[in-house]
């Protein structure tokens, strides 16, 4: 898909671009309440993004985090 800027050039855009999404779909994932995701967000304990006053995530970035803070079974 092609965009055109400001000052007249095209620009490519990634279709695979992964999107970003909200709070409540993040907090859905990681079976986590929304306040509890949000919180890890403020205290830079999960991967987010600030666009203005909001903040957006990334699954597969929340899917490695998760996979980076596993707890080996006991044996």
């Amino acid at each position: 898909m092609k965009t055109q800027t400001r000052d007249n050039k095209n620009t490519e855009t990634p279709a695979t671009a992964e999107p970003f999404v909200s709070v409540k779909i993040a907090a859905e994932f990681l079976g986590i309440p929304e306040n509890t995701c949000y919180k890890l967000a403020l205290s830079r304990k999960v991967p987010s993004y600030k666009a203005g006053k909001l903040r957006r995530f990334k699954l597969s970035e929340l899917a490695a985090w998760m996979e980076s803070n596993r707890v080996a079974a006991g044996e």
